[in-house]
């Protein structure tokens, strides 16, 4: 999981160095952010299928071997953005079966309720930060900024085949039932109104945090653009983690963890916004904070969500669902790319409307919800 997720988004602080050195558009380069996400969903909602069929083992190995194609094809197309797509798709369908397969993979090691989906979302958050935050130095300081940081990466993923190969552990997984019997057992309504609200924003913090804000701040820079952007993704990530870490000690309930989560999106969105218009670099800095340590709260407590909530045989088909809505998160760099360049909205007013949609979308899912607990409508 740590080394997909390392692929996934090793290409994030890149951005600002293919705007200032191919000439890539704005909306151009966040559409080749959001194009793993492509790849991604379909691999999310297969993966369990995968798992249930060979074990975890072999997708956990086809996994690591594509995120190493994506990033051969990414450094071989840093001139061509065709090629660069695939290469993002192909990281982004890596990124997918590990995420389902791994923590699947996790929950079968340990009885300890909790602890699998915290450490899911722990390796992965390792995995994102420190792929930012070494593709971030390596482009800035060493020679072949749009080579090196991927083949580092290739190294990464062969090792970590290697490992995965001699692993003695190849869990099965519980097949999903059949059609009638999957019609009986529904994901329970706390789930579609309390966790399917929270999930766009679990990544739309990160997209904000690291696509949006660091060309808000990239001319007073004076060459440490790509740099900052690296350091973004790292303090953001980095923050998520610790978060992470402190909500597995202190508490085991995953609705607080969501819903403080939460408040630190908007407020954070809200702190971005401000930062947009004024240009300020302590603010970015400060945003990017924020939006880092809610994005981590959010998805512990979304996952511990689907691991108290899930029917028999739904976990990995709950879970696939909260990472799809996730990752559509990172559309939203491209959405306020397009509406800057077709509609001329600029980011603060756009920024704004993102932080009344997440509470408009929580605040109604848990109003309905109580409601129908109110008035006695069955859980399911």
């Amino acid at each position: 999981m740590f080394v997909v997720a390392w692929g996934g988004n090793q290409f994030t602080p890149l951005l600002t160095m293919y705007r200032a050195e191919r000439g890539f558009s704005e909306l151009a380069v966040n559409t080749l952010l959001f194009a793993y996400v492509i790849g991604l969903i379909p691999s999310l909602l297969l993966a369990h299928r995968l798992a249930a069929r060979w074990g975890t083992r072999t997708p956990l190995v086809l996994a690591v071997s594509v995120s190493a194609l994506g990033s051969i094809l990414v450094a071989a197309g840093s001139h061509d953005p065709a090629l660069m797509f695939a290469g993002r798709m192909a990281t982004g369908m890596a990124l997918g079966i590990g995420m389902v397969v791994g923590g699947l993979a996790l929950d079968s090691l340990t009885t300890t309720p909790g602890r699998a989906p915290r450490a899911s979302a722990m390796s992965l958050t390792s995995g994102f930060a420190m792929g930012a935050g070494a593709a971030g130095a390596l482009a800035q300081w060493v020679p072949a900024p749009t080579t090196a940081p991927f083949l580092l990466h290739g190294v990464l993923c062969a090792t970590g085949a290697v490992v995965i190969t001699r692993s003695p552990t190849n869990s099965t997984v519980q097949a999903r039932p059949e059609p009638l019997e999957r019609n009986r057992i529904p994901p329970p309504r706390a789930f579609h109104l309390l966790v399917i609200p929270a999930a766009p924003w679990i990544f739309g913090a990160l997209g904000i945090a690291y696509a949006v804000l660091p060309p808000i701040v990239a001319p007073q820079l004076k060459g440490f653009d790509t740099a900052f952007s690296g350091l973004l993704c790292l303090l953001s990530l980095g923050l998520g983690f610790v978060a992470q870490r402190l909500v597995g000690r202190t508490a085991r309930r995953s609705g607080p963890a969501r819903r403080i989560g939460l408040t630190l999106f908007v407020a954070g969105t809200l702190a971005a916004a401000v930062a947009a218009a004024t240009a300020s670099i302590w603010l970015v800095v400060v945003a990017a904070s924020v939006l880092g340590i809610g994005y981590g709260l959010t998805l512990v407590g979304c996952l511990r969500d689907c691991e108290r909530l899930a029917p028999p045989g739904r976990l990995g088909t709950m879970t696939g669902r909260v990472y799809c809505l996730g990752y559509l998160g990172f559309g939203l760099p491209t959405a306020i790319a397009w509406l800057h360049s077709s509609y001329a909205i600029g980011t603060p007013a756009t920024l704004l409307g993102v932080a009344s949609a997440a509470v408009a979308a929580n605040v109604a899912g848990a109003v309905i919800l109580r409601i129908l607990s109110r008035t006695g409508v069955s859980r399911r």
